[in-house]
């Protein structure tokens, strides 16, 4: 991605060497992110880079073949952002996460963190830093891990989700090089090696075949650059579940498949609270246990303690659920424990098996607790007002499950966007959310939708974001129409002009039209009163 106008945009080129991750122009970068949405691989690609560069990656890549620019490093070390809530110093981090789980000893481990710091003042090595939306600095002066002064030939490569960056977190001028992770680059070649593995050789081209119509005709697609969808959608396929394109009926299922680990009981719900639960055998007679760890993922990802949202001590989690509780979650595999060494004692720590999940759990308690979005949720976010926008995958999943409470939390998440005072014209992360939530509702046949949207930006005909603004023009506050990018060959299926009904605008206050062209005239229509 590139600088444009005071935003980054992409520039549709593809990164395919290590070369063109670290270097622009010859120069080295030393400030790398790599963004991508929920389940699109960023984790496994910086695990890819440490096995490239320990030179036993599992297979031979076709691309990022260049593994040489990796051996340039020194040394590369490997971090998961989320357990180190406690510092904002890189080399800490290796302490806590690499020394203190190699050394038993307090002096071996003096040792080795002084031998660390004078090898990173010495020599180039890399640090992958993964999870930057699941890391909160322990003050208020540090938004991204920072390097100290003499460690400064060292590379910093850090992963996040989009709305990390796009809600201003990280200045543009800590950003040497921006990345746009878009998933599997062959999703159809993935699946048919992922369905390999699930039937017999002589039965795999027929039912492969079997699976890309089925895939086009659910309209499936768009899921399938995820490699956390995909997975989903082949294995629920090659067992015989076909799914109809809801992100919430696809949780759904690997919520089903995880609980299948610890009960052979099986029964369907026959009034589901939530309409995605229809198809599930495990979660009925798991119903009460679900109920209860949903409840526990809630309340620690709306924590006011930061640092335990995502992961926690067993004190934490003990608060919330009990011993059988807790072994069922684990036994499941929807919690994972591991031990975090300290220089005192070894410390038990719990996370969820993937942040969505507990996104989608949460979801479900929001869903069957509607209250809490006008008390929990709204405290917390009057107390943490620049955070709504990581919550939007919860959104999402509450548009599927219960519309009403969807409705309910896009107008608070309204309210604290308004607050923001956004001024970037050509940044759309918070309307894009609400035009996916309103996907979502559509995909569950969710009636009564009406979220609230008062800033919008159009940039090209759009069906969803009209119906979004039908259902909006009595609250939009601000408007941006952009015409440029009307002209693809890919929007000749639309309309030729932007038609835009200013009549019930009584709130607008601001409206600014962008367009690079001599003549306006023709591709662009207001009418108002």
């Amino acid at each position: 991605m590139c600088k444009d106008n005071g935003t980054f945009t992409k520039t549709n080129r593809s990164v395919t060497q290590y070369k063109d991750v670290f270097l622009t122009d010859g120069k080295v970068n030393q400030r790398i992110f790599l963004q991508g949405e929920v389940g699109s691989g960023k984790t496994t690609f910086a695990a890819m880079m440490a096995l490239d560069w320990c030179g036993k990656a599992p297979c031979e890549p076709h691309i990022f073949t260049d593994v040489n620019v990796l051996q340039e490093f020194t040394f590369v070390f490997h971090i998961a952002l989320r357990n180190s809530f406690e510092c904002y110093d890189v080399t800490e981090m290796i302490k806590d996460q690499i020394i203190n789980c190699i050394y038993s000893s307090k002096e071996d481990r003096k040792k080795a963190y002084k031998l660390l710091n004078e090898i990173m003042t010495r020599e180039r090595c890399l640090a992958l830093l993964d999870g930057l939306d699941e890391w909160t600095s322990p003050d208020s002066h540090h938004n991204i891990p920072t390097l100290v002064e003499k460690h400064s030939s060292c590379v910093m490569l850090i992963t996040t989700r989009p709305w990390k960056l796009a809600a201003g977190y990280v200045k543009h001028s800590e950003i040497d090089r921006l990345l746009k992770l878009k998933g599997i680059q062959n999703s159809f070649d993935f699946a048919k090696r992922v369905l390999s593995c699930m039937v017999e050789e002589d039965e795999l081209q027929q039912k492969y075949w079997a699976f890309e119509k089925y895939i086009w005709d659910q309209n499936l697609e768009k899921l399938m650059s995820s490699p956390l969808m995909l997975s989903v959608i082949v294995c629920s396929y090659a067992e015989g579940t076909e799914l109809k394109g809801s992100k919430c009926e696809i949780y759904s299922m690997l919520l089903d498949v995880l609980l299948k680990k610890a009960t052979s009981e099986k029964k369907y719900i026959q009034q589901p609270r939530v309409s995605c639960f229809k198809e599930t055998q495990y979660i009925q007679p798991n119903l009460a246990k679900v109920n209860h760890i949903a409840e526990a993922a809630f309340r620690l990802m709306f924590s006011d303690k930061r640092e335990n949202a995502l992961v926690f001590g067993a004190k934490d989690l003990d608060a919330l659920v009990d011993d059988e509780e807790r072994v069922f979650a684990l036994k499941t595999g929807i919690l994972t424990e591991s031990e975090s060494s300290s220089s005192v004692r070894a410390l038990s720590t719990f996370s969820f098996r993937h942040k969505s999940i507990q996104e989608f759990l949460s979801a479900y308690h929001i869903a069957c607790n509607e209250h809490v979005i006008n008390t929990t949720i709204s405290g917390y976010l009057n107390r943490h007002d620049t955070l709504y926008r990581d919550i939007s995958q919860v959104f999402l999943f509450l548009c599927g499950m219960r519309i009403s409470a969807a409705n309910a939390l896009s107008y608070v998440m309204d309210a604290c966007e308004n607050y923001a005072l956004i001024e970037n014209y050509i940044e759309t992360y918070h309307q894009d959310c609400i035009c996916d939530g309103y996907k979502e509702a559509v995909a569950n046949k969710q009636t009564g939708i009406n979220l609230t949207l008062s800033h919008f930006k159009i940039y090209r005909y759009d069906e969803d974001l009209e119906q979004l603004w039908v259902m909006n023009q009595s609250k939009v506050i601000s408007l941006v129409v952009k015409t440029t990018l009307h002209h693809s060959s890919y929007y000749e299926k639309y309309p030729s002009k932007i038609v835009v009904d200013l009549s019930s605008c009584h709130k607008m206050k601001s409206l600014t039209v962008i367009c690079d062209e001599t003549d306006l005239e023709g591709k662009i229509c207001f009418f108002y009163q």
